[in-house]
């Protein structure tokens, strides 16, 4: 069976090997966002030990459980901001634009309460040996903000047909991420990991 889809230059037929050209560096960058994810974790108890993993842990838990949020929101509008581009390029864009908007907003209004209560819910939902992931838990709480947009910004780079952008960006962030825990770690403990 074959698919046919519109490029920016020409139409093209589309059969197994394309797709899985186009689609590789999709498939490998999540993989890569599978380690990504936990590089911090298996850092910290490299570095710092099992005590700290466990407390570090605790925070990651409350961070991450709003990580189906934006995936969820991004993958039910998706359609119809492809469709906006079939009408005409600029309500495509500003369809994008308003998705970026409000993921951000989302995001922040997520992020400040948690700011707020982080003692509280740490103390709640794990008790007074994890209370040191409260000071984790409010920096952490605010990478939301870029997991919520790279969802977002993800879906564009799909649309376009620019995935080794997102394979180039993902293994970017996991670079970047090893050089940062390396130098912040050892100087700032968990907070630097967060």
């Amino acid at each position: 069976m074959r698919i046919t889809y519109k490029s920016q230059k020409l139409d093209q037929q589309i059969g197994p090997p394309l797709l899985l050209r186009d689609s590789w560096p999709l498939i490998v960058s999540s993989l890569v966002v599978m380690v990504y994810m936990r590089l911090d974790q298996i850092m910290i108890k490299e570095l710092m030990g099992e005590k700290e993993l466990g407390i570090y842990s605790a925070s990651v838990k409350l961070t991450e459980v709003w990580y189906f949020i934006p995936t969820i929101i991004s993958s039910s509008i998706f359609p119809a901001i492809l469709n906006a581009k079939k009408v005409s390029e600029a309500l495509y864009n500003a369809r994008f634009q308003k998705l970026y908007t409000f993921m951000v907003w989302l995001a922040i209004g997520i992020a400040f309460p948690v700011t707020f209560w982080a003692t509280w819910l740490i103390n709640l939902l794990f008790g007074p040996a994890y209370i040191q992931a409260a000071s984790v838990l409010v920096i952490q709480i605010w990478s939301g903000i870029f997991v919520f947009l790279g969802v977002s910004s993800g879906l564009w780079l799909t649309a376009e047909n620019l995935q080794i952008i997102f394979f180039r960006r993902t293994l970017c962030g996991v670079s970047v991420s090893i050089f940062l825990n390396l130098v912040l770690i050892p100087k700032f403990g968990l907070p630097g990991a967060a």
